[in-house]
């Protein structure tokens, strides 16, 4: 007998809450966002997700 996969969550779902910071919760709901764009859109928000989030970790070492 064979067993249904298991449902793969949706970005939605596994999506944290608010985290207060906002250029860190503006990239999380862009990558929120993302998977209703066209491919091409996507690969610029993922880039332009990861680049805030990036500069935003490093600035951690600066504070």
């Amino acid at each position: 007998m064979t067993h249904p996969a298991p449902a793969v969550p949706t970005p939605a779902q596994l999506a944290p809450g608010v985290t207060g910071h906002r250029a860190v919760d503006a990239a999380l709901r862009s990558l929120e966002n993302a998977a209703s764009l066209p491919l091409v859109d996507q690969i610029a928000a993922y880039d332009a997700a990861h680049r805030t989030l990036r500069e935003t970790l490093s600035t951690i070492d600066e504070a």
